[in-house]
Protein backbone atom coordinates (compact mmCIF):
# COMPACT_ATOMS: atom_id res chain seq x y z
CA UNK A 1 0.00 0.00 0.00
CA UNK A 2 1.72 3.12 -1.12
CA UNK A 3 0.85 6.66 -2.08
CA UNK A 4 2.19 8.29 -5.23
CA UNK A 5 3.35 11.84 -4.53
CA UNK A 6 2.64 13.76 -7.72
CA UNK A 7 3.08 17.42 -8.69
CA UNK A 8 2.73 18.60 -5.07
CA UNK A 9 6.07 16.91 -4.39
CA UNK A 10 7.68 18.93 -7.15
CA UNK A 11 6.36 22.10 -5.50
CA UNK A 12 7.80 20.94 -2.17
CA UNK A 13 11.20 20.29 -3.75
CA UNK A 14 11.22 23.76 -5.27
CA UNK A 15 14.35 24.89 -7.06
CA UNK A 16 16.45 22.61 -4.89
CA UNK A 17 15.29 19.52 -6.79
CA UNK A 18 18.53 19.08 -8.72
CA UNK A 19 20.58 19.47 -5.53
CA UNK A 20 18.50 16.86 -3.74
CA UNK A 21 19.35 14.28 -6.36
CA UNK A 22 22.92 14.52 -5.10
CA UNK A 23 22.05 15.21 -1.47
CA UNK A 24 21.00 11.66 -0.64
CA UNK A 25 22.16 9.45 2.18
CA UNK A 26 20.72 5.93 2.21
CA UNK A 27 20.08 5.02 5.85
CA UNK A 28 18.54 1.57 5.38
CA UNK A 29 17.33 -0.81 2.68
CA UNK A 30 14.78 -3.62 2.68
CA UNK A 31 12.79 -5.80 0.33
CA UNK A 32 9.05 -5.19 0.67
CA UNK A 33 5.91 -6.45 -1.04
CA UNK A 34 6.08 -3.44 -3.36
CA UNK A 35 9.69 -3.74 -4.40
CA UNK A 36 13.10 -2.55 -3.17
CA UNK A 37 12.67 0.04 -0.44
CA UNK A 38 15.13 2.55 0.95
CA UNK A 39 15.13 4.99 3.83
CA UNK A 40 16.80 8.11 2.44
CA UNK A 41 17.89 11.33 4.16
CA UNK A 42 17.68 14.54 2.07
CA UNK A 43 16.96 18.24 2.63
CA UNK A 44 13.95 20.18 1.40
CA UNK A 45 14.07 23.44 -0.53
CA UNK A 46 14.53 25.44 2.69
CA UNK A 47 17.39 23.23 3.86
CA UNK A 48 15.42 21.34 6.52
CA UNK A 49 16.54 17.71 6.99
CA UNK A 50 13.94 15.22 5.80
CA UNK A 51 13.82 11.41 5.90
CA UNK A 52 11.96 9.72 3.05
CA UNK A 53 10.57 6.23 2.57
CA UNK A 54 11.33 5.45 -1.08
CA UNK A 55 9.46 2.42 -2.39
CA UNK A 56 10.56 1.13 -5.80
CA UNK A 57 11.71 4.62 -6.74
CA UNK A 58 8.60 6.43 -5.45
CA UNK A 59 8.66 8.76 -2.44
CA UNK A 60 5.95 7.24 -0.28
CA UNK A 61 6.24 8.93 3.11
CA UNK A 62 8.45 11.44 4.90
CA UNK A 63 9.30 12.99 8.24
CA UNK A 64 11.28 16.02 9.28
CA UNK A 65 14.34 15.21 11.37
CA UNK A 66 14.63 18.52 13.22
CA UNK A 67 12.29 20.15 15.75
CA UNK A 68 9.44 19.77 13.25
CA UNK A 69 9.65 15.96 13.48
CA UNK A 70 5.92 15.60 14.21
CA UNK A 71 4.72 18.02 11.52
CA UNK A 72 3.46 16.97 8.08
CA UNK A 73 5.85 17.10 5.14
CA UNK A 74 3.53 16.36 2.22
CA UNK A 75 0.80 18.83 1.20
CA UNK A 76 -1.95 16.23 0.80
CA UNK A 77 -1.45 15.08 4.40
CA UNK A 78 -2.05 18.68 5.46
CA UNK A 79 -5.29 18.56 3.50
CA UNK A 80 -6.25 15.44 5.47
CA UNK A 81 -5.79 17.53 8.62
CA UNK A 82 -7.85 20.39 7.12
CA UNK A 83 -10.72 18.01 6.42
CA UNK A 84 -10.67 16.75 10.00
CA UNK A 85 -10.67 20.32 11.27
CA UNK A 86 -14.03 20.88 9.55
CA UNK A 87 -15.77 18.23 11.64
CA UNK A 88 -16.61 20.62 14.47
CA UNK A 89 -14.90 18.41 17.04
CA UNK A 90 -11.53 16.78 17.54
CA UNK A 91 -11.49 13.25 16.14
CA UNK A 92 -10.48 10.79 18.84
CA UNK A 93 -10.29 7.56 16.86
CA UNK A 94 -8.77 7.49 13.38
CA UNK A 95 -8.32 4.52 11.08
CA UNK A 96 -5.41 4.89 8.65
CA UNK A 97 -5.46 2.54 5.67
CA UNK A 98 -1.86 2.42 4.43
CA UNK A 99 0.87 3.04 6.97
CA UNK A 100 4.05 3.86 5.08
CA UNK A 101 6.26 5.89 7.42
CA UNK A 102 3.31 6.51 9.79
CA UNK A 103 3.60 10.26 9.19
CA UNK A 104 -0.06 11.07 9.65
CA UNK A 105 -0.70 8.83 12.69
CA UNK A 106 2.40 10.29 14.36
CA UNK A 107 1.11 13.81 13.70
CA UNK A 108 -2.31 13.00 15.18
CA UNK A 109 -0.97 11.47 18.38
CA UNK A 110 1.63 14.21 18.88
CA UNK A 111 -0.93 16.99 18.57
CA UNK A 112 -3.80 15.51 20.58
CA UNK A 113 -3.20 13.69 23.89
CA UNK A 114 -6.52 11.87 23.51
CA UNK A 115 -6.21 10.78 19.88
CA UNK A 116 -5.76 7.15 18.93
CA UNK A 117 -4.84 5.81 15.50
CA UNK A 118 -5.25 2.29 14.16
CA UNK A 119 -2.95 1.75 11.18
CA UNK A 120 -3.60 -0.96 8.61
CA UNK A 121 -0.40 -1.71 6.69
CA UNK A 122 -0.36 -4.92 4.69
CA UNK A 123 3.43 -5.34 4.77
CA UNK A 124 5.10 -5.98 8.16
CA UNK A 125 8.45 -4.94 6.66
CA UNK A 126 7.11 -1.43 6.02
CA UNK A 127 5.83 -1.19 9.60
CA UNK A 128 9.26 -2.21 10.91
CA UNK A 129 10.94 0.51 8.87
CA UNK A 130 8.48 3.04 10.27
CA UNK A 131 9.18 2.02 13.86
CA UNK A 132 12.95 1.88 13.40
CA UNK A 133 13.59 4.98 11.29
CA UNK A 134 10.65 7.40 11.34
CA UNK A 135 10.89 8.78 14.87
CA UNK A 136 7.84 7.14 16.43
CA UNK A 137 9.89 6.72 19.61
CA UNK A 138 9.97 10.48 20.07
CA UNK A 139 6.29 10.32 20.95
CA UNK A 140 7.20 8.55 24.19
CA UNK A 141 9.92 11.10 24.91
CA UNK A 142 7.33 13.82 24.58
CA UNK A 143 4.76 11.96 26.69
CA UNK A 144 5.45 8.47 28.11
CA UNK A 145 3.25 5.81 26.51
CA UNK A 146 2.13 7.99 23.61
CA UNK A 147 3.34 5.52 20.98
CA UNK A 148 0.94 2.91 22.39
CA UNK A 149 -1.91 5.05 21.05
CA UNK A 150 -0.86 3.90 17.57
CA UNK A 151 -1.89 0.31 16.90
CA UNK A 152 -0.73 -1.65 13.86
CA UNK A 153 -2.67 -4.28 11.94
CA UNK A 154 -0.59 -6.00 9.27
CA UNK A 155 -3.39 -7.09 6.99
CA UNK A 156 -5.20 -6.08 3.80
CA UNK A 157 -7.22 -2.87 4.13
CA UNK A 158 -10.44 -4.22 2.67
CA UNK A 159 -10.18 -7.40 4.74
CA UNK A 160 -9.86 -5.21 7.84
CA UNK A 161 -12.95 -3.19 6.94
CA UNK A 162 -14.96 -6.35 6.28
CA UNK A 163 -13.64 -8.11 9.37
CA UNK A 164 -14.15 -8.13 13.13
CA UNK A 165 -17.38 -6.38 14.06
CA UNK A 166 -16.01 -5.88 17.57
CA UNK A 167 -13.65 -3.11 16.45
CA UNK A 168 -14.56 0.47 17.38
CA UNK A 169 -16.37 2.96 15.17
CA UNK A 170 -13.97 5.60 13.91
CA UNK A 171 -14.35 9.35 13.68
CA UNK A 172 -12.21 9.30 10.54
CA UNK A 173 -11.29 6.62 8.03
CA UNK A 174 -8.29 7.85 5.99
CA UNK A 175 -7.40 5.91 2.84
CA UNK A 176 -3.81 6.35 1.66
CA UNK A 177 -3.48 3.02 -0.16
CA UNK A 178 -2.07 3.19 -3.67
CA UNK A 179 -0.17 1.12 -6.18
CA UNK A 180 1.66 3.51 -8.53
CA UNK A 181 -1.00 6.02 -9.62
CA UNK A 182 -3.98 3.77 -8.91
CA UNK A 183 -5.87 3.47 -5.63
CA UNK A 184 -6.21 -0.01 -4.23
CA UNK A 185 -9.13 -1.34 -6.25
CA UNK A 186 -10.92 -3.17 -3.44
CA UNK A 187 -11.12 0.07 -1.43
CA UNK A 188 -12.26 2.25 -4.34
CA UNK A 189 -15.34 0.23 -5.26
CA UNK A 190 -18.94 0.70 -4.14
CA UNK A 191 -18.58 -2.26 -1.80
CA UNK A 192 -15.35 -0.82 -0.38
CA UNK A 193 -17.04 2.54 0.22
CA UNK A 194 -19.89 0.82 2.04
CA UNK A 195 -17.43 -1.11 4.16
CA UNK A 196 -15.62 2.14 5.08
CA UNK A 197 -18.90 3.87 5.95
CA UNK A 198 -19.80 0.92 8.15
CA UNK A 199 -16.70 1.60 10.25
CA UNK A 200 -17.54 5.26 10.82
CA UNK A 201 -19.24 6.91 13.76
CA UNK A 202 -22.52 8.64 12.88
CA UNK A 203 -20.86 12.00 12.18
CA UNK A 204 -17.57 10.53 10.92
CA UNK A 205 -15.80 11.36 7.66
CA UNK A 206 -13.95 9.40 5.02
CA UNK A 207 -10.88 10.93 3.36
CA UNK A 208 -8.80 9.55 0.51
CA UNK A 209 -5.82 10.66 -1.54
CA UNK A 210 -6.59 10.39 -5.27
CA UNK A 211 -3.92 11.20 -7.86
CA UNK A 212 -5.83 12.50 -10.87
CA UNK A 213 -6.38 15.54 -13.05
CA UNK A 214 -9.34 17.75 -12.18
CA UNK A 215 -10.43 18.14 -15.80
CA UNK A 216 -9.95 16.49 -19.16
CA UNK A 217 -9.03 12.97 -20.19
CA UNK A 218 -6.91 12.33 -17.11
CA UNK A 219 -9.73 13.18 -14.69
CA UNK A 220 -11.54 9.87 -15.15
CA UNK A 221 -10.22 8.33 -11.93
CA UNK A 222 -11.36 11.28 -9.82
CA UNK A 223 -14.78 11.27 -11.48
CA UNK A 224 -15.18 7.53 -10.89
CA UNK A 225 -14.14 7.76 -7.23
CA UNK A 226 -16.44 10.71 -6.45
CA UNK A 227 -19.35 9.12 -8.30
CA UNK A 228 -18.87 5.88 -6.37
CA UNK A 229 -18.64 7.63 -3.00
CA UNK A 230 -21.73 9.66 -3.90
CA UNK A 231 -23.72 6.42 -4.02
CA UNK A 232 -22.87 5.80 -0.35
CA UNK A 233 -22.42 9.22 1.31
CA UNK A 234 -24.68 12.28 1.24
CA UNK A 235 -21.84 14.74 0.57
CA UNK A 236 -18.61 14.40 -1.43
CA UNK A 237 -15.94 17.10 -1.74
CA UNK A 238 -12.63 17.41 -3.57
CA UNK A 239 -9.76 19.47 -2.11
CA UNK A 240 -7.04 19.75 -4.75
CA UNK A 241 -3.42 20.33 -3.85
CA UNK A 242 -3.30 22.73 -6.79
CA UNK A 243 -5.69 24.10 -9.42
CA UNK A 244 -3.00 25.77 -11.53
CA UNK A 245 -3.04 23.07 -14.21
CA UNK A 246 -6.37 21.24 -13.88
CA UNK A 247 -5.62 18.84 -16.76
CA UNK A 248 -2.42 17.56 -15.10
CA UNK A 249 -2.42 14.69 -12.60
CA UNK A 250 -1.89 15.80 -9.03
CA UNK A 251 -2.81 14.84 -5.48
CA UNK A 252 -6.42 15.51 -4.51
CA UNK A 253 -8.06 14.76 -1.20
CA UNK A 254 -11.60 13.45 -1.56
CA UNK A 255 -13.80 13.87 1.51
CA UNK A 256 -17.11 12.04 2.02
CA UNK A 257 -19.60 12.46 4.85
CA UNK A 258 -23.28 12.23 5.67
CA UNK A 259 -23.29 15.78 7.09
CA UNK A 260 -22.36 18.93 5.16
CA UNK A 261 -18.87 20.29 5.83
CA UNK A 262 -17.39 23.74 5.36
CA UNK A 263 -14.08 22.98 3.70
CA UNK A 264 -11.82 25.79 2.60
CA UNK A 265 -10.68 25.30 -0.98
CA UNK A 266 -13.04 22.39 -1.64
CA UNK A 267 -14.71 21.81 -4.98
CA UNK A 268 -17.98 20.04 -5.57
CA UNK A 269 -17.48 17.07 -7.95
CA UNK A 270 -18.31 18.06 -11.49
CA UNK A 271 -21.55 16.40 -12.71
CA UNK A 272 -20.38 16.41 -16.33
CA UNK A 273 -19.11 14.15 -17.63
CA UNK A 274 -20.30 11.72 -14.98
CA UNK A 275 -17.96 9.05 -13.73
CA UNK A 276 -18.74 5.37 -13.39
CA UNK A 277 -19.66 3.51 -10.26
CA UNK A 278 -16.77 1.15 -9.47
CA UNK A 279 -17.71 -2.33 -8.30
CA UNK A 280 -15.90 -5.40 -7.00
Amino acid sequence: MRARIARALVDWLGNAGARLLHDRVVVASADTMFGPTQVVDVHDASGAPVRVLEVDGTWQSATYLDDSWCELVFPYHRLFARAMGAMGRRPQRVLMLGGGGYAFPKYLVAHDPDARADVVEVDPAVSRLARDYFLLGRLDQMSPGSSSRIRTFNTDGRAFLDGDAGLPRYDVVANDCFGALLPTRSLATLEGARAARGRLARDGIYVANVVSALEGERSRLLRDVTRTLGEVFSHVYVIPCSTDEPDVEDNNVVVASDAPLELEGALEPSPEPAGAVLRD
